[in-house]
């Protein structure tokens, strides 16, 4: 009966995995022994299709010095030199790619050891052929399928550059789409890392970002590589942040605010990050956040529980909020079941409005998206903030705003509630009363001083 292992699908090359049923159609037969032999076979000759892509595709010169080193030490005269290349093939694999990791490399030492005693007149007391078991058998094919076989070639050694290059070319199309971008980038390059070349690509992106602010391809393409490292740490954030604690010293940020805006960016997306930073790069963090009111608004990786981030900004003077702050408020507030919180926030930053302009921009913003989701109390609130407020009340725009609270209030707020005692809360009465023309609303705009 012969069997099946589902990985197998994922088999990168078509011919390694034509290979590889003759390895699994001896294990079926019982013929371990040559299961074994071919398993290594299919292998070796894996890694020389993967090095040979690398070459041909992206010019990976690592990739060519290997071939080259193997294709000369096959053509030697010396019979030496051509019994010992495959092992020293795998070695330099090892030492000189990614291809291989050390759970891989040790798996297939240990096949390598096996291959041999299979391969070769290897008796045992009784002068019969050594065996390897069915179990031994089946434990060096699944690890060399998972650890080797379905792992696809990608970029020895530049895997940075490769990345970098592909990304600073991708700009302008995948800058402002985000979930095409992760897409992208996890199907092309982050699925086939080993976590060794991820968190390489982490130490370097880190440094892109964060570091170099004199350096112009950093400064073009911060925002794309940024967007990248945020992509990369989310599949592997548990491990990211061992790194950083292990090695404080790669992780440090310019004195630059664009470095600076960046970094509380990432840190707003992964909060954990900032406690394993060093002393020195909390203390720059913290310093900038003093300054730029925009970036305080992404600082709750700062505070314990989200009302104390919240009321640290009530505490800010000329707090100002643009269109992205605003949506990362809502996204990271929402994941963590505080956007009721967050909308009572707004409330109150609508009604600390200073201007026409700025009551209509923070409606716009902070308020109109979220109507839908307000409670009669938050309704409430608004209508109250408003009365209050004259930079509210008495802007042009100030009843084509109420006119849209109204027609979600109405819906929460009990039938009997008194409007009339918010005597500048001004809105058409038919957004009430939809099927009478009148419109009326608490007093006249002359009764108002």
């Amino acid at each position: 009966m012969s069997i099946y292992f589902p990985e197998s699908e994922d088999i990168y090359f078509s011919k390694t995995k034509e290979y590889f049923q003759e390895v699994i159609s001896s294990y079926s037969n019982g013929n371990y022994r040559s299961a074994i032999v071919m398993l290594y076979t299919v292998a070796i000759c894996d890694m020389l299709f993967k090095l040979q892509e690398l070459k041909d595709m992206f010019n990976d010169t690592i990739a060519g010095q290997i071939l080259a080193e193997v294709e000369k030490c096959r053509n030697e005269n010396d019979n030496k030199s051509k019994s010992r290349w495959e092992k020293e093939f795998v070695d330099n694999v090892y030492k000189k790619t990614d291809l291989l990791d050390l759970e891989a490399y040790t798996n297939l030492n240990h096949l390598y050891d096996h291959r041999n005693f299979s391969a070769h007149p290897a008796l045992n007391d009784s002068y019969e052929l050594i065996t390897p078991t069915k179990e031994t058998t089946v434990a060096h094919i699944k690890n060399i399928l998972n650890s080797i076989l379905v792992k696809p070639p990608i970029f020895i050694k530049n895997v940075v550059n490769t990345l970098t290059e592909d990304l600073k070319d991708k700009r302008h199309l995948y800058e402002t789409e985000f979930e095409k971008l992760k897409l992208y980038l996890n199907n092309k390059y982050f699925s086939k890392m080993t976590l060794s070349m991820k968190l390489t690509v982490v130490k370097a992106f880190w440094k892109f970002c964060f570091c170099l602010p004199d350096d112009e391809d950093c400064n073009t393409n911060m925002l794309i590589n940024r967007k990248a490292l945020r992509i990369l740490i989310s599949g592997i954030e548990h491990e990211t942040l061992d790194y950083i604690k292990n090695n404080q010293r790669l992780f440090s940020v310019a004195t630059n605010d664009r470095c600076l805006l960046n970094l509380t960016i990432l840190l707003s997306d992964y909060p954990a990050i900032y406690r394993d930073l060093d002393d020195d790069t909390r203390l720059q963090i913290d310093k900038y956040l003093i300054t730029d009111t925009k970036a305080k608004a992404l600082a709750w990786f700062k505070y314990k529980t989200a009302k104390e981030h919240l009321a640290y900004l009530k505490s800010t003077a000329f707090l100002s909020l643009d269109v992205n702050s605003i949506k990362r408020m809502t996204s990271y507030y929402t994941s963590i079941g505080e956007s009721s919180t967050l909308i009572d926030f707004f409330i109150w930053y609508y009604g600390e409005s200073r201007s026409y302009d700025s009551a209509d921009s923070r409606f716009e913003l902070a308020i109109e998206p979220f109507l839908g989701r307000m409670s009669a109390k938050q309704f409430e609130q608004i209508i109250l903030n408003t009365n209050n407020n004259r930079q509210i009340w008495d802007r042009g725009l100030a009843r084509s705003a109420n006119n849209k609270i109204m027609r979600y209030a109405k819906n929460v707020l009990d039938n009997d509630f008194d409007y009339s005692k918010y005597t500048r809360f001004f809105f058409d009465e038919k957004v009430l009363n939809p099927d009478e023309p009148k419109e009326v609303t608490g007093n006249s705009d002359s009764d108002i001083d």
